[in-house]
């Protein structure tokens, strides 16, 4: 009776999220980050542990590539103005706030009060914000995707590290529900990371033609909204693209400089800013419907599995505990008896 119960409020649950959610723009649709991270898990080194890319845990991890823009659905303003411009970063809009992509602070704090200082400068030329429109008090921000991505790749390593602490002191089975716990934190900030990461591969999430070109346009690229949730799932629909397709791009020898991680997001939304105008290029000559497109589409969505297969075994290789954070962990979180080592 009681599964029946729970099988019930689960369905009920489900259908009463479907009906909330109204996202706003989207980088890549729900199937796109799922093949995003079902490839990434399935493509990990053979020593990364079974738990992370057994097929039950790349399903549920792939599930929870979706959790950030479900968050886009809960009407809770804390929410929407610290998630929303998470999911982007118009790197055009960082010159006239005196940064670069490379010059911008790589903490949250840091780069909001330099975007206040350099708004508040009587000669600042960036674009002006209508607040009547900006219901999340977020269009003041270029976006902050290359600071989430790094602030949820740290809970990654925060994850790992519980997980392999916890092994180390867990004496006949005492520590068996807290291990699968951690295992399970670790899953959930896999998923969100993965969505972060196909987001900064998505093209128009990395500009301020994001819903079609604005401002001057001397090459009359298409100005219609409807270009982003196009490239978000329309063009995959169209060509019909799965994971065999992405699998065929997969590069497993793909390092990362580990000493420079946030810089390596960076590289990451380089490239895919690059291809920015070569899409509105295809656009405008009706290349995304032909061949041309359908490989444009798979090599951004391969580029997104990659990368993120690449910071999962970062994540892993940093997060091997040193015998003085094993100890802390006992220290600090008042283990005695059987739970002690």
């Amino acid at each position: 009776m009681k599964r029946s119960f729970l099988r019930l409020a689960v369905i009920v649950a489900a259908g009463l999220a479907a009906c909330v959610f109204t996202a706003p723009a989207r980088a890549w649709d729900g199937s796109g980050h799922r093949m995003i991270t079902r490839v990434a898990l399935r493509g990990l080194a053979s020593d990364m542990p079974a738990w992370i890319k057994d097929d039950a845990s790349v399903t549920a991890i792939a599930d929870q590539s979706q959790v950030p823009d479900r968050w886009r659905g809960v009407k809770v303003g804390q929410l929407t103005h610290l998630n929303n411009p998470d999911h982007y970063l118009d790197i055009d809009d960082l010159e006239p706030l005196g940064m670069t992509l490379r010059t911008m602070p790589r903490l949250r704090h840091e780069y909001v009060k330099q975007i206040a200082l350099a708004r508040a400068k009587p000669e600042f030329a960036g674009p002006p914000i209508d607040e009547k429109k900006d219901f999340a008090k977020t269009d003041e921000y270029p976006g902050f995707l290359p600071i989430a991505a790094m602030e949820t790749y740290g809970k990654i390593v925060g994850a790992f590290k519980s997980v392999r602490m916890l092994e180390m002191l867990n004496k006949d089975g005492a520590k068996d529900v807290q291990i699968e716990a951690a295992k399970w934190n670790a899953r959930v900030h896999i998923g969100q990371l993965s969505h972060f990461v196909g987001d900064a591969s998505q093209p128009l999430h990395t500009t301020k033609h994001h819903h079609g070109w604005v401002g001057e346009n001397p090459n009359a690229y298409t100005t219609d909204r409807g270009i982003h949730a196009y490239i978000d799932g329309g063009v995959l629909k169209l060509h019909n693209i799965n994971d065999a397709d992405l699998q065929a791009k997969f590069e497993p020898e793909r390092k990362l400089d580990r000493d420079d991680l946030f810089g390596e997001v960076l590289t990451h939304l380089e490239r895919s800013y690059a291809q920015m105008e070569p899409l509105y290029k295809m656009q405008k000559a009706g290349e995304l419907e032909q061949p041309a497109g359908k490989e444009f589409i798979i090599t951004r969505l391969a580029d997104a599995a990659n990368e993120l297969s690449a910071f999962i075994e970062a994540a892993w290789f940093e997060a091997a505990p040193t015998p003085e954070e094993v100890q802390n962990m006992v220290k600090f979180e008042g283990e005695k008896g059987a739970n002690a080592p």
